[in-house]
């Protein structure tokens, strides 16, 4: 019984400790990609307290004939556009041979017009302590409806995983503003 106790106390270490270590190695080993967001509808104050967001990388037009399902498996490549944000580049049902892609599932495939695959992009949270989170909620709505100011998530990006690390407003880290906010208001 004690040798069993002791594998159960050790699996309960190990799994939260290998998600910590892969996102970790995501972090120092990825690909930095700037994702540019989008407004979205108010989040549901019951789900807890994180940023939420949309980002407009989420698609791609098509130009073969290849036809893709909703909810089956896909990798995502992507590159920069001129003004240094990220953009979807190619989509396929294999593994890309670049150390940046990302995995992910079909969320539409757009048949009308031009052919557009639309994909779920996982890091649509930005979480923060809780005393910190509602007024990071409402400085990024402001720089949302402010159309001279740039707001975007930097992500980084590994072998078919991503960890969202900061979202910026202006090159600025949204925590940045906060605590600056905090300290002018002492």
């Amino acid at each position: 019984m004690l040798p069993l106790f002791a594998l159960m106390c050790l699996v309960q270490w190990f799994v939260p400790g290998k998600m910590i270590y892969d996102s970790e190695h995501v972090i120092a080993n990825g690909v930095l990609y700037k994702f540019k967001t989008q407004p979205v509808d108010p989040s549901d104050p019951f789900r807890g307290k994180y940023i939420t967001l949309s980002f407009d990388a989420n698609s791609l037009i098509i130009r073969d004939s290849v036809t893709w399902e909703s909810g089956e498996t896909i990798f995502v490549s992507f590159t920069t556009d001129s003004a240094g944000f990220a953009k979807a580049a190619s989509v396929s049902r294999e593994a890309p041979a670049s150390e940046a892609y990302l995995q992910t599932t079909v969320t539409y495939m757009n048949t009308y017009g031009e052919r557009e695959v639309i994909f779920n992009l996982p890091f649509d949270r930005f979480y923060l302590e809780e005393s910190k989170a509602s007024q990071a909620e409402q400085v990024y709505w402001q720089a949302q409806l402010d159309s001279t100011q740039h707001t975007y998530g930097l992500v980084s990006l590994g072998k078919g995983a991503a960890v969202l690390k900061d979202v910026m407003i202006n090159d600025t880290s949204i925590v940045e503003i906060i605590n600056q906010l905090n300290v002018d208001s002492e």
